[in-house]
């Protein structure tokens, strides 16, 4: 993977919904995954590391939705229908992954968004 595809922008909640919308076309079929990468001397990222995103919390007190880590993938419909019965001003909330490291929690902004038509699977990007 390049990094070319990718920004230091923040990713938020309209930013989740549209590319959805646009890579998969909310095809149910699709899970979403989060895809831990580790950025290369050149620039370019590698897959470390897949797993399920099983559950979306919203934190009003940081303006942050967090996917979290799970066992059971939701389906890319499942989170656009949450992610669209949001108010407005939660559209820009920034989406972050959180996970367990060492018995923690783990909160880590999204490098990006992809997919893999193959696999039926749509991915959040984080480096590690």
């Amino acid at each position: 993977l390049s990094q070319a595809g990718y920004n230091d922008v923040m990713k938020v909640v309209i930013d989740m919904i549209e590319d959805i919308r646009q890579a998969v076309i909310n095809d149910p079929s699709f899970m979403v995954w989060a895809m831990g990468l580790k950025e290369a001397s050149a620039g370019d990222f590698s897959p470390r590391w897949q797993s399920p995103i099983a559950q979306i919390m919203v934190d009003e007190k940081q303006e942050k939705v967090f996917m979290m880590l799970g066992q059971t993938p939701l389906d890319v419909c499942t989170i656009s229908e949450a992610l669209n019965g949001m108010e407005n001003k939660q559209m820009m909330y920034e989406v972050q992954l959180s996970y367990s490291k060492e018995k923690k929690r783990v909160d880590s902004p999204l490098l990006g968004f992809g997919e893999n038509v193959q696999e039926k699977k749509y991915f959040l990007f984080l480096t590690e």
